[in-house]
């Protein structure tokens, strides 16, 4: 059976994808994990991808590894879950030429939605990446169960809306994400998903 989880995102998608807490995003909420079997959907269902961890806290001699890290983050631009394709790969390139300014050039051949993927296998990206924090957007805050006192009903409303509109996605434990079932799936599952994550966590509906 195939995997699909849910915004961190910066962003390779496979089919079990998690939601982006951090995020570095595309369909831009999503984050990947290595799982799959069977002929992969990925591609089927229009999902692109960056997949990029977040960034760590670090400390210095001024403050605390949380103190650091809540400095970064309000440095770090917002994605908010209406934001545009061409906003996300906007600020997703932003960060890519940070990285080419410290000294990395390897980024994946195939450009999706617009977007620069770095290679994240390569020994050069730890180093860039480090001088490049600051520049990697932060997911939408609906969508980070730490900030969204809402988000496990939210999460369960995602699952049910895109049940209603017969995309028959498999809930995963604790909110983690979901399976794509076996057979056909919609061939709008990526419009359904996102219009339903919209409907569900949009701050419209509170």
């Amino acid at each position: 059976m195939p995997n699909h989880t849910p915004p961190a995102h910066p962003f390779a998608f496979t089919r079990h994808r998690r939601l982006a807490a951090t995020a570095l995003g595309t369909a831009a909420f999503l984050l990947p994990t290595a799982c799959s079997s069977g002929e992969d959907k990925s591609e089927e269902a229009g999902v692109a991808s960056i997949s990029e961890p977040a960034p760590k806290a670090t400390t210095s001699a001024g403050g605390s590894g949380a103190s650091a890290g809540a400095s970064l983050d309000s440095q770090r631009p917002q994605l908010r879950l209406d934001s545009s394709k061409e906003e996300v790969a906007r600020l997703y390139n932003a960060w890519a030429s940070c990285l080419e300014q410290h000294g990395f050039h390897n980024f994946q051949d195939v450009v999706k939605d617009g977007q620069r993927v770095p290679v994240h296998d390569d020994p050069a990206l730890p180093a860039a990446r480090a001088q490049c924090e600051s520049k990697v957007p932060l997911g939408p805050p609906e969508l980070d169960r730490n900030r969204n006192p809402r988000f496990a009903d939210d999460w369960r409303e995602w699952i049910a809306c895109m049940h209603r509109r017969n995309y028959k996605v498999i809930p995963l434990p604790d909110e983690e994400g979901y399976d794509v079932p076996d057979g056909p799936i919609p061939p709008d599952a990526i419009q359904i998903e996102n219009e339903c994550r919209t409907e569900a966590f949009g701050a419209g509906k509170k």
